[in-house]
C-alpha cells in the first residue's frame, strides 16, 4: 500500500501541492474549505496542533471519518481518544509533519474498543500561521482499502523531501 494506489489520497496531496508556495507552507487562508475538491470532504479532518510532539484537537471532521469512527470527535484531543501504542504512532506521524513540513503518509490497522479493527491509510498535509511557519493545523485525508487489498502494515513515511530520518519506522518518499 502507498499513497499514490488511492486517488483521494493522490488527490488530497495535489490539492496541498497546488496551495504550497516554494519552500514553505500553504496558510489556513490558502485551504479555503471552497478550493478543497468535494470528493475529499468525506475523509476529511483538520487537526488544530496542540504540540510539536503532535498532540492535536480535531476542529473539522468528514462524514465518512464519523461513520467509520462511530462517532463525532469535533473538539476533541487526541491525548482523549487514543491511548498506547497507537495514540504514540498517530501522534508521532503528526509530529513529523509538524517538524518537516513535509505530508506524511502511513498505513495501520485502525483500532477501537474490544477488538475491532479496519486497515486504512491517511496522508498528513501541513498548514502554516503563515507560509515560514510555524505549522498550526494538518489537514489529515483518511481512507479505508477495500478487503481484496495487501494486508501488511506499510511505515509511516514523509512525502516527499529531503528531511532527515527520524527513526526505524519513518523512511522518504519521492513522488
Amino acid at each position: 500500500m502507498q499513497a499514490d494506489d488511492d486517488p483521494v489520497l493522490v488527490s488530497a496531496i495535489a490539492f496541498w501541492t497546488e496551495h504550497r508556495p516554494v519552500g514553505g507552507l500553504p496558510t489556513r487562508g490558502e485551504i479555503d474549505p471552497l478550493r478543497i475538491p468535494p470528493h475529499l470532504f468525506p475523509y476529511l479532518i483538520l487537526a488544530e496542533v496542540m504540540t510539536p510532539q503532535g498532540r492535536v484537537r480535531y476542529r473539522v471532521v468528514g462524514d465518512e471519518m464519523v461513520h467509520r469512527w462511530g462517532t463525532n470527535f469535533v473538539g476533541r484531543r487526541s491525548d482523549e481518544i487514543f491511548s498506547g501504542d497507537y495514540r504514540a504512532y498517530l501522534e508521532g506521524a503528526f509530529a513529523l509533519a509538524i517538524k518537516h513540513w513535509q505530508p506524511v503518509f502511513t498505513a495501520s490497522r485502525f483500532r477501537w474498543d474490544v477488538g475491532g479493527f479496519l486497515w486504512t491509510r491517511r496522508v498528513m498535509l501541513p498548514i502554516g500561521a503563515t507560509d515560514q511557519g510555524p505549522v498550526t493545523q494538518v489537514l489529515v485525508v483518511q481512507t479505508w482499502p477495500n478487503s481484496r487489498e495487501d494486508r501488511r502494515t506499510d511505515p509511516m513515511v514523509i512525502v516527499p523531501g529531503t528531511a532527515p530520518v527520524e527513526n526505524a519506522k519513518a523512511v522518504l518518499v519521492t513522488t
